[in-house]
């Protein structure tokens, strides 16, 4: 067996894990079958070993209970994960004991189990198992394996998931966002009408990837200064974007499965504002000009701004995700009858699909900002009620004039579901 060094280090762990997180690394399931249950753990340590004979390893901890039943299983499967199956990846990575039962997942012809939609599935047995330090290295060897789907992989990187870009921020702008932003102009009259009649800012977002929102048309009443961006990526994660889910569960859930940690009070909290928004017909944010609100949106702005700016390794993405959740306060809520004294940074209504027999999304929603402030619940209550008049209308130009590259639009997957 070989012999693991005990040389003393003088620098912090933290740095240690630190620094080598900067380094990338694959993401896999090694599962097996055992007393007739599925049994698997999620390794960030997978490795190409040898050739002739074919071994890979993975490096489990040595304290993992989990691993304790996995070594003397008499096969394994090793299922690679694509970069769309984080949730798959969460899933088998809990300590639910029902986590099996919540994927999708085979008897490989060996009996472990095989994660369905993988990118490729290694089969063998563990060989050998080698001390070192807190970990093992654990060897197998391979009797088959085949790629599966021919995808990107699912990586691990600074202490987060994300995946591998085969083009640089320039290529994105392709014939899908070209769609996107047009069907998003559909709205360009209506919004004009309404800076006419309230002044403020006036803006049609649209969806333009599974986790994006953006600009696609704005309209400024007289002395508002232009603060926004067209084109510019808007995430649609908790808080931001409540009124483009609410009218479908599926949504919803896809929606909320951005979170992370998965607090389930939480979730159900989101579940319950997306009702709320559901029954009410708006989302709104409140904004207090001399209270803690004010702190956190100019937060909020700045954390947007940076995501906006192009692809956040995980690190920077954790601290944006951070400072989103953290503006929850700011969202949510309804508007009573007879109140005063009324002070909204937003009001978001959604446009519904035309092809649908009840409300649904369409991709698009209508938001006013710059709103004046101390109105009453009637003066709000005007607006809201513009608002959907002017969605309505758009509802209707996509079905109409701008029908052509709306159905592009749908065709091509961007809505959310």
């Amino acid at each position: 067996m070989t012999q693991t060094s005990t040389t003393q280090t003088n620098f912090d762990p933290r740095n240690f894990r630190d620094v080598m997180g900067h380094y990338p690394t694959g993401v896999v399931v090694v599962t097996a079958t055992i007393d007739a249950e599925p049994i698997g753990m999620v390794v960030g340590t997978f490795n190409s070993v040898s050739l002739e004979p074919p071994i890979v390893s993975f490096m489990p901890m040595r304290s993992s209970g989990t691993y304790a039943k996995l070594r003397d299983a008499e096969a394994v499967c090793i299922s690679v994960f694509a970069q769309d199956q984080l949730q798959t990846c969460r899933t088998l990575a809990s300590k639910d004991p029902a986590k099996f039962d919540k994927i999708e997942w085979r008897p490989a012809a060996n009996g472990a189990p095989e994660i369905a939609d993988a990118v490729a599935h290694i089969y063998g047995r563990i060989s050998q198992e080698v001390e070192a330090g807190d970990h093992f290295i654990t060897l197998v060897s391979v009797d088959d394996l085949a790629v599966t789907r021919p995808t990107t992989p699912l990586l691990f990187f600074q202490g987060g998931y994300g995946g591998f870009s085969t083009t640089g921020l320039g290529a994105h702008v392709d014939e899908s966002f070209i769609s996107a932003m047009r069907v998003a102009e559909a709205a360009r009259p209506q919004l004009d009408a309404l800076t006419d009649r309230f002044g403020g800012n006036l803006a049609s977002l649209v969806q333009i990837s599974p986790i994006d929102q953006t600009i696609g048309a704005s309209s400024y009443g007289e002395n508002i200064e232009v603060e926004e961006r067209i084109g510019v990526r808007i995430p649609l994660i908790p808080p931001l974007g409540e009124a483009a889910v609410a009218w479908d569960e599926t949504q919803i859930d896809q929606w909320i499965s951005r979170i992370w940690p998965q607090d389930e009070a939480v979730l159900q909290s989101y579940r319950d504002d997306a009702a709320q928004i559901r029954e009410q017909g708006y989302a709104i944010s409140r904004y207090d000009t001399t209270g803690d609100t004010r702190d956190q949106y100019e937060k909020l702005a700045g954390a947007l701004n940076e995501y906006g700016l192009g692809e956040l390794t995980p690190a920077r993405d954790r601290a944006v995700r951070g400072v989103i959740a953290e503006s929850r306060e700011c969202f949510g809520g309804t508007i009573a009858e007879g109140e005063t004294d009324i002070n909204l940074a937003s009001i978001v209504v959604p446009v519904f699909a035309p092809e649908a027999d009840g409300p649904s999304n369409s991709g698009l929603v209508l938001r006013m900002g710059n709103i004046p402030q101390s109105l009453s619940s009637a003066e709000v209550f005007e607006r809201i009620q513009a608002l959907h008049e002017a969605a309505a209308e758009v509802t209707e130009a996509l079905r109409t004039t701008v029908q052509r590259d709306y159905n592009r639009y749908v065709n091509q997957g961007l809505r959310i579901g």
